[in-house]
Parts: C-alpha cells; structure tokens; sequence
C-alpha cells in the first residue's frame, strides 16, 4: 500500500468537518424529535424558573422555591428560558438535540487523532461511525432534546482534550511559549463548562493529569499543567466568578447552601448538603462499580438505565494491563502511542475524579461519549494484528449497542405550548403569596402567575419544619407571620399529609373544601394533580 495512503493525516478536511457537523446535527435533532418534548424533574423543579427568576430580580423575593437547585448558577439554562420563550416546543427540541449532535465533530477529529493509520476514507468512515456509537449511549440519548445541559457541555470538554492531543508535541517541548498557549486555551475551554456547571470539574482534573503524563521532562509537565490549571480558573471565574460572589454577598457562602460546614452561613444547616446516595461504599464497591451500568443502574441514577460500554472498557483496560509485559506498546509508534497514553489517563483520572465526587451516571456523559473510542483502542492493543482486532472490536461495540437501554427522565407528546399553564384567578395579586409545601418540583409554574405574587418554600429539602431551623426556615416564619393579605399553599395531591403538617408549623391550614386542581400540559403523564388551596391560620380554639 502506498506510504500515502497509510500515513496519519494531521489536518482535518474541510468535507470531513462538514460531513460530521452535518450528520450530528441532523441525528441529534432528528431522534430529539422522535423521543418528544422534555419533561424531566429538574426542568419543572429549576431549569426554567433559575434564568427566569435572574432576570425579573426574584433572588430573596421567592424564596426557596426552587429547594436546593434555587441557588444554582442559572446562566447555564438562560439559552433554554430564551429559546423556551421565542420558538415553538419542537423547534426548541430539534435544537437542543441537534446543539448535542454537534459533538460528533471533535469526537470523530480526536478518533482521527487516535486510530492507528489507515486509508483516509475508511479511516474518516471509521471515525464517524465510533462517534455516533458513543451518541447512541443511554446517558447521551436520554438527554437528546432535554434541558440537562450535561450533552451540549460536552463539547467544549471535547475541543479541550482534541486540542492537548492535536497538540502534545507542541506542549511537550521545553521552552515553546506556543504550547503554553495551547494550554491556557484548553484549560480555558475547560473551566468556562466547570463554572456553568461544577460537575464538569471531574474533567478538568483528568485534563490536568493528561498533561503531566506529556512524553516531556518533569519541569515540563508540571509547567503545563500549572498553565492549565490556571486557564481553568480563568474559564470559572468568567462563567461562574459573578455568581460566587453573588452567594458570598447574599448568603455569607460562595458555593451556597454546599460545604456550608466550612463557610458557616446562618441561611443554611452546618451541613455539607452533598448528595452521597451513590457514593461506593469501600474499596471493593468502587472496583466494581462499572458494573453497576449494566447490572444495578439504582446505585448510580435516579431513573433506570442500562449502557455497557464503560464495563466493557473497564474489562478491556484490565486485560491490557495484565497483558501488557507480553504485549508492549511497538515503540515505532511513538507519537500514536504518546496520543493514546494522554487519552486514556484523561479517561481514567475523569473517571477516578467522578467515583470520588459524585458517582452520578449523568456527570459521566463525556466518558460516555469517548467509550467506543477507548474500546476500539483497547482491542488493537490486546490484538496487535489489524484485521483481527478489527474484528473483535466491532464484535465489542455491536454488544455494547444490543444492551443499552436509554434512562427516561420523563418526556411528554410534542405540545403547541411548552408548559401548558393556566394558573387560578386571584383577587389581590400585589398582596398575595403562595407557600410552597411538599418537595415535588413546582417552580415552574411561578413565571406564569403575576409578578407580584411571592412564593415562599416552606417546606422541601432545604427548608421546613425542624427542631434546629436554620436561618432561611427563621426568615419564612417572619414573613409568613407578617403577611397581611391572601395566602394559599401549593403543593401536590399526594404529599396532603406533609403539606399540612408543615402549614400547622406557622400555624395554618389550608380550606381543602376550596382546592383547585392543577393539571398543566407538560405533566399530562402524572397521575397527581398539583392543589391549589387558600389558607387561613388555625383558631385558637382548635389548637392543640
């Protein structure tokens, strides 16, 4: 075979970029369609009321009533508000999904990077095809269309790790101010995505140990990495600076109600309010865990899955390092290798950084998305021959795609109105407020009721009823007992119970006789309807 046909191609052609954009974004947009229209709980719970409540001023006028999530950055979600508020509800799915599809684009350029040398076509076709294998994954199709964000954040990770492996020579070389240029731009990309949303952290760690695995002298390595590191920081604070310093001025916590053991604001618990439910419990349970994706999704998500595409990779991994004295990597390919080398500790320092932290299959989108990759490399290195690890690779992938099974967060048919909201008619809006009780999400519904209605979460899981109430539960019983007008609780039917335990705590009870049922569009598939009930405080003589 000629020396031209066998050789890498180090520039992307313009045709390839064109072909992966296009067949990502028709894909992505096209299944986003098919699925229907986004209905998940954090789309009802914050997702829309977060951009909406930034931009008409309702921080410490509702309060909590997003929970939790109501002190999230919303500059994430502001696109999905805008969007949500301009265009038709299928017009914004095939958007979003198609927004995800454009992934294929630095996937399929960083499989270029990585496949050992072959012709450019069946090498561009190879490259196309393990993208959309890793598209297909359970986490990556269940967000297709969704308001998650954790698909579309994807990409700038992606661009980030392409440019370290299209560039480690240059980053390798002592003395090359270009490379740390590079750096600074990968970590940049990097931490812009880790200050919409801090999950995305995971990845900026696995980038970092990427760069000290450089084929390069220590000094090197560590001054690559420190360039990077500080680009991270650059990118936060550009997109995530302002809201830190937003919690810090309001809430006395930069990361409030998070690591509140630490910073000690009065608003919130001594608490770390971490979600540890699907945290490895021991060393054994850790090693295992990739497991969990095929056998026991409910250790790893709120909602049923199935994807073996990290296990299998997991398994390969393992098989390379227990063969690998046996089997060393030829060191004629040493630039090939050294590319592979920084792939895989990015993967896996990734991978570490998520068990540690989180352990939530969502956060893991990008390994995801890079696992069929990862396989097709594992495979040529456990079978050095090219045509039999072709085979066995393909044989791996075609496994992986028969037992995926995509998560379902709640979709709904495609609707003319995304939300479909007709909120009840109030007498005195200017002097009315609503307690939110319960911990069903319900926030979404306050862009439609009139701005001067204020909401207040009495109870969820940051604030209620308690024997150490913490400062935001002390600031809801003061304006609750000072407020002078109509009231009424929100909540949903099937939480009557806690909503009524929580209203006797301020000394209320609703008029269950003059309850009106909420039945809005986007959650036409819930069996409970969302009540609407005034209240009134408790006589005195039916206290206890």
């Amino acid at each position: 075979m000629p020396l031209a046909m066998t050789s890498r191609t180090t520039s992307l052609p313009a045709s390839f970029l064109i072909r992966a954009a296009g067949l990502g974004i028709l894909a992505g947009g096209l299944a986003a369609l098919a699925l229907g229209q986004d209905a998940n709980w954090d789309l009802r719970n914050y997702h829309y009321y977060n951009p909406y409540a930034w931009l008409h001023g309702r921080l410490g006028y509702d309060i909590a009533p997003a929970q939790v999530a109501t002190y999230y950055n919303p500059l994430l979600h502001l696109p999905f508000y805008l969007v949500v508020e301009a265009l038709p509800p299928r017009l914004v799915g095939f958007l979003l999904g198609a927004l995800q599809g454009l992934c294929l684009v630095p996937l399929a350029a960083i499989s270029l990077l990585l496949l050992p040398p072959e012709p450019q076509e069946r090498q561009q076709r190879l490259a196309l095809v393990l993208g959309l294998i890793g598209l297909a994954g359970a986490g990556s199709v269940s967000e297709l269309g969704t308001s998650f964000g954790d698909g579309i954040l994807a990409l700038p990770i992606l661009a980030s790790l392409w440019l370290l492996l299209r560039q480690q020579p240059l980053l390798a070389t002592p003395g090359c101010g270009r490379g740390l240029l590079l750096a600074l731009a990968a970590g940049l990309l990097t931490g812009l995505t880790a200050g919409l949303k801090q999950p995305a952290a995971v990845y900026a760690v696995g980038l970092c140990l990427a760069c000290l695995a450089l084929a390069a002298p220590w000094s090197r390595r560590i001054l690559v990495a420190l360039v990077f590191g500080l680009g991270v920081l650059a990118g936060i604070a550009l997109t995530g600076g302002w809201w830190l310093l937003t919690m810090w001025q309001e809430y006395g916590n930069p990361l409030f109600p998070y690591f509140n053991h630490l910073f000690r604001s009065e608003m919130a618990a001594i608490a770390d309010y971490r979600d540890s439910r699907f945290l490895p419990q021991g060393l054994g349970e850790a090693f295992f865990f990739p497991l969990f994706f095929l056998a026991a999704p409910e250790e790893t998500a709120e909602v049923a899955f199935r994807d073996g595409r990290l296990p299998m990779a997991a398994l390969l991994f393992i098989l390379v390092l227990l063969t690998r004295r046996r089997r060393p990597v030829p060191a004629a390919a040493t630039r090939e290798g050294c590319r592979q080398g920084l792939f895989l500790v990015f993967v896996l320092g990734s991978y570490l950084a998520w068990l540690k932290l989180f352990a939530i299959y969502r956060y893991l989108l990008v390994l995801e998305i890079l696992a069929p990759v990862a396989i097709w490399l594992l495979v040529a290195r456990l079978l050095p021959e090219p045509a039999p690890a072709r085979r066995w690779g393909t044989i791996c992938l075609g496994v992986v795609l028969l037992v995926t099974r995509p998560a379902d967060w709640g979709r709904e048919p495609w609707r003319p109105d995304f939300f479909g909201v007709q909120v009840p008619a109030l007498d005195d809006p200017a002097h009315t407020v609503v307690l939110m009780a319960g911990v069903d999400p319900m926030s979404y519904l306050i862009p439609f009721f009139p701005a001067p209605v204020r909401f207040l979460r009495i109870q969820s899981y940051f604030t209620g009823p308690s024997a150490t109430p913490n400062g935001t539960d002390r600031l809801l019983a003061r304006l609750v007992a000072g407020h002078r007008g109509p009231a009424y609780v929100l909540y949903r039917s099937y939480e009557g119970k806690a909503a009524g335990t929580a209203l006797a705590a301020y000394g209320l009870a609703a008029d269950l006789a003059a309850c009106q049922k909420l039945r809005p569009g986007i959650e036409s598939r819930l069996p409970d309807p969302l009540l609407f009930c005034p209240v009134a405080p408790i006589p005195e003589a039916d206290k206890p």
